[in-house]
């Protein structure tokens, strides 16, 4: 599972998992999304992406390098 686990970081507080989700499926199959909170249920600003292929990793690093979701 860790394989096919995805890093992405800076995103909006208020981000919605179908938003990180629709980022990174235009280019790969996506499993699910994971948004960690921290205690106070507030999100932390960064999520694991978890892709259907593992060799799809590299390729969907590239693609969302650089992207926004809201400016951020």
């Amino acid at each position: 599972m860790l394989a096919r686990r995805v890093y992405l970081m800076n995103l909006p507080y208020d981000a919605y998992p179908h938003e990180v989700e629709g980022l990174c499926k235009e280019f790969a199959p996506v499993k699910s999304v994971v948004i960690p909170r921290d205690p106070n249920g507030l999100p932390r600003g960064y999520a694991f992406v978890y892709l259907k292929n593992a060799s799809d990793v590299k390729k969907v690093i590239e693609y969302v390098d650089g992207r926004h979701i809201r400016s951020r």
